[in-house]
């Protein structure tokens, strides 16, 4: 059988480096699709499948951030890897909470960039792999990783990120276990992933917000100070 190829959208409103992402992801075996703003953005993604977004922030009209926010509300949207000539932290942080899978600094090297896609496909191709493994349910909350679905009692349905769904994958499947932040990026699959290594603190924050869990005094994923997290629920798989 041959494998399908993955796509990817470069969205940046530069076309040297439209062009310049383009063919690197052409000479990679990837295929390429570019856009200068979110108008086209979202043309593209009506047309084409896609398997990832590279996102720049500065663009005209609608900027990264707004689109990222925008895409992440739709559970059906493709991971995102945001670009930015910023190099503040607070930037890195926005875009993180935002749902972007991954942040990468401009100028940087193609083989870091490579690296970064890598390993936000290699997180998302689980997904798939896990139709069977049942609906983890825990307090008044249901997750369906294979659909990385995140539904409350009331049936509401909570959009998650590729590395939030690991996350929580990665809590459900080890409840009342205290788990360090080595052991959550080796069970997320993100060992490689040096943006989720500096950002594990902010992405367990951002999963507690979709869990509704109070920051200053979590219930659900308590941080066990000096080892990690533990999520406090019972876990039951139906």
């Amino acid at each position: 059988m041959i494998e399908r190829q993955l796509s990817v959208l470069v969205v940046d409103d530069h076309e040297d480096i439209r062009n310049l992402l383009s063919q690197l992801l052409s000479d990679e075996g990837y295929v390429s699709l570019t856009a200068r703003d979110g108008i086209e953005m979202f043309a593209e993604l009506a047309r084409h499948k896609v398997d990832l977004i590279l996102l720049d922030v500065m663009l005209p009209g609608t900027d990264g951030f707004d689109l990222c926010r925008e895409l992440r509300a739709d559970p059906a949207m493709p991971p995102v890897i945001m670009l930015t000539a910023k190099d503040q932290e607070v930037d890195r942080v926005v875009g993180l909470e935002l749902g972007a899978d991954d942040y990468v600094i401009k100028p940087f090297g193609k083989r870091e960039l490579l690296a970064r896609i890598k390993a936000v496909l290699r997180r998302v191709a689980v997904q798939p792999q896990r139709q069977g493994q049942g609906i983890y349910c825990f307090g008044d909350w249901r997750f369906d990783p294979a659909r990385m679905e995140l539904t409350d009692a009331e049936d509401t349905l909570v959009s998650l990120s590729a590395s939030e769904s690991e996350l929580l994958l990665a809590f459900v499947q080890h409840p009342q276990v205290s788990l360090s932040r080595d052991r959550l990026l080796h069970l997320t699959k993100s060992r490689n992933s040096a943006a989720f290594d500096r950002s594990i603190d902010t992405h367990v924050s951002r999963l507690r917000r979709k869990l509704r869990d109070d920051a200053r005094h979590p219930e659900i994923i308590k941080t066990a100070w000096g080892a990690g997290y533990i999520l406090t629920c019972l876990v039951e798989i139906r």
